[in-house]
């Protein structure tokens, strides 16, 4: 029997999650241990494979599913299923996996029980893709909390210390209110329509929700953001992070900037925007209201650390306000806007959503090459404190260039690829002059895009130009398998910031059809 094509990525990491620990019994017997890590890889190899190749057939052919159950004739089911904008989150789990895969290879050699740690990390990026090719909410939760436990296990995995276990406690605890909440809506969902397929929560909004109480459904949209808010890491619901970042591996704390928070983004978006029509909800308010907050207070928070994980923590909950704005101005302009002027209200929408999912992108390939640069950088120097690594990257030539690259990127110095995502956000929200609230907003972000831009250019500087500390005097270039995943990860700013119109048109691909037809 063939398994069907969107299955395979899924099917290919739990797999392989399943089979590790047999796998470790039989390279140890076999004194080859590293066998185990390299299963690994190939695992995450092939599912990116796969993904690719499922990209291809839903670009020729459309979406794929798999019904597992339905709910009756023309109501949807439990299902798989695959559009554009779901591969495009599936192609940016599994990239980040696959490096964080490669560099774990050496980078985790001195801890034991390693057969979980794979087995965890290959069940983490399958809930993942699991979340974003999921047709209901059903699939959804399932995955979501595949994806949240893994999570929480990896941050505490060095256990015999207490940072990880309080840090990892931490996260489980706001991790799960913030899952209980979206419960809550997504059952009162269920209770309304007595189905939790997309398709069938939107064919309900459309033609019913008239009648049903407005407050029930904001109640709604609102436990939708809140609840997926708390991983999305969104201020004030973002103070897990800082603290599991330090405490975690740093391969693991790659994963949960680059990727594991942007699944927090991708359930809010199809959440809202798959069911809800935002000309009609006006959402698009709020989520620009949490991302100015998060963007601004985040970048207060960083400028106050000396620990150089905390701060790249912030940063990345700086980086989600900066998503989570150009997905609101994409739905505000559609709610206030597209009565008037349909066609240019479409066009502005897309222009911002496309920016938001261009940002993500960047945002995954950047924070990952950066705080796999500072797990080559701890690993050397035995130190987190900024001020003990000054000129650390001047005694590692690779790893440093390619964290500049990434500082750089980050702070959208052109033409790097921060440069054009953040550009477009900015553009997006000007694109209406005469909004006193959109212009405001676009000057905020502005600000505070200059104000970030300073503290990488100050971690630059510490790590690259200052005469290197004692405490790195004898650090030496991290191994080829460290430094090779951060080296192609710094050469992807560069190429996307070079030639960005690839990335943008499959962003803007995916932006229509998260927006289907609205």
């Amino acid at each position: 029997m063939q398994i069907p094509i969107v299955l395979l990525p899924i099917l290919i990491l739990l797999g392989t999650a399943a089979i590790t620990p047999i796998i470790e019994v039989i390279a140890r017997a076999a004194k080859a241990e590293k066998a185990r890590d390299i299963v690994a890889i190939a695992a995450f190899a092939a599912s990116m494979y796969s993904l690719i190749q499922l990209y291809e057939t839903v670009m020729v052919d459309g979406p794929q599913s798999y019904v597992f159950a339905t709910f009756g004739p023309d109501r949807g089911g439990v299902e798989i299923y695959a559009d554009i904008y779901s591969v495009y989150f599936g192609l940016i789990f599994c990239g980040i996996g696959l490096m964080v895969a490669i560099y774990s290879l050496r980078y985790m050699e001195v801890d034991t029980g390693l057969d979980k740690y794979y087995a965890l990390l290959l069940i983490l990026v399958a809930g993942m893709i699991g979340v974003a090719f999921s047709a209901d909410f059903f699939n959804l939760f399932v995955f979501w909390e595949m994806m949240c436990i893994s999570s929480y296990t990896l941050v505490t995995f060095r256990k015999y210390r207490w940072e990880p276990v309080e840090a990892g406690f931490k996260y489980l605890i706001m991790s799960t209110l913030g899952s209980l909440l979206a419960l809550y809506g997504i059952s009162m969902l269920y209770g309304l329509v007595g189905n939790l397929n997309f398709s069938a929560l939107r064919a309900y909004v459309l033609t019913q929700g008239a009648s049903t109480d407005p407050f029930t459904l904001y109640f709604i949209m609102g436990a939708i953001i809140a609840g997926f808010g708390v991983t999305a890491a969104m201020v004030p619901l973002h103070t897990w992070l800082p603290d599991a970042h330090p405490a975690a591996p740093s391969s693991i704390s790659a994963m949960l900037s680059g990727v594991v928070i942007k699944a927090g983004v991708y359930s809010i978006s199809r959440g809202l925007f798959a069911i809800f029509n935002p000309s009609v909800f006006d959402y698009g308010t709020v989520l620009i209201v949490f991302g100015v907050v998060t963007i601004t207070i985040a970048n207060v928070m960083a400028l106050m650390q000396r620990d150089i994980k905390r701060l790249l923590a912030y940063s990345s909950v700086v980086n989600i306000g900066y998503i989570l704005t150009g997905l609101g101005i994409g739905g505000y302009v559609l709610a206030h806007y597209h009565k008037v002027a349909p066609e240019a209200a479409m066009s502005v929408a897309v222009f911002a959503i496309a920016g938001a999912l261009f940002h993500l992108l960047n945002h995954a390939i950047g924070k990952g090459l950066l705080f796999l640069c500072s797990g080559c950088f701890v690993h050397e120097a035995g130190t987190r404190d900024i001020v003990e690594l000054e000129g650390v990257g001047r005694r590692m030539l690779y790893s440093g260039t390619s964290f500049s690259i990434g500082l750089l990127a980050l702070a959208g110095v052109p033409p790097l690829s921060g440069f054009w995502s953040k550009l477009f956000i900015i553009l997006a929200g000007f694109s209406v002059p005469d909004d006193g609230f959109l212009k405001v907003t676009s000057i905020i972000v502005v600000l505070n895009s200059i104000f970030a831009a300073s503290y990488y250019l100050w971690l630059l500087q510490r790590i690259m130009l200052k005469t290197p500390k004692p405490t790195v005097s004898k650090a030496v270039e991290a191994s080829l398998s460290m430094v090779l995943p951060v080296v192609l990860l710094a050469v992807a700013c560069v190429l996307i910031g070079i030639w960005p119109g690839g990335i943008i048109r499959i962003a803007t691909e995916a932006t229509k059809v998260l927006l289907g037809g609205w």
